[in-house]
């Protein structure tokens, strides 16, 4: 028995053509499935974990830190994760300033605030790290903290689990 007939059936039974039009269908399925679901799509057994960090945003108004509000959930790519605000913490902010002289002063800055945003989140434990959505929950690590009303950026300060 040839691999390929005289009729270009494969094994006497599918045309090649037919073939590579199935591979190529279920190729564009795939990449589709994997484009709008993204990281989701979990391969294997990723346990879940309900965990407490904090965010401290980068020294901004403190209008924007008023955008948040205590219960507002966490969202991403259009959708709300299980992620929920449960305190704000909005302090001083002090910069470095060195005088005339040389001599360097903490100063409190005469616009900025720093805030510290508290999320209560269910994250995924995917060794060795957490995820909430497709960020990464570590102490340092870079994170947006995006609501209905506001998107700003910070750095997990502080994780509590």
């Amino acid at each position: 028995m040839k691999i390929i007939n005289e009729k270009g059936k494969l094994f006497g039974l599918i045309n090649i053509i037919d073939l590579f039009t199935i591979i190529l269908v279920i190729g564009v399925i795939v990449g589709a499935v994997y484009k709008f679901k993204g990281d989701d799509i979990s391969i294997g057994n990723d346990k879940v974990k309900t965990m407490e960090y904090v965010v401290r945003l980068i020294p901004n108004y403190e209008d924007y830190y008023k955008q948040f509000e205590i219960g507002d959930k966490i969202v991403e790519d259009k959708r709300a994760l299980d992620a929920t605000i449960t305190n704000i913490e909005i302090k001083d902010y002090y910069s470095v300033v060195a005088n005339e002289k040389g001599t360097v002063t903490k100063q409190k800055h005469p616009f900025f605030k720093e805030a510290f945003i508290t999320i209560k989140a269910t994250v995924t434990d995917k060794d060795p790290i957490f995820k909430l959505g497709k960020q990464e929950i570590r102490v340092g690590c870079s994170n947006f903290v995006t609501t209905k009303l506001c998107k700003l950026s910070g750095f997990i300060y502080e994780v509590l689990e």
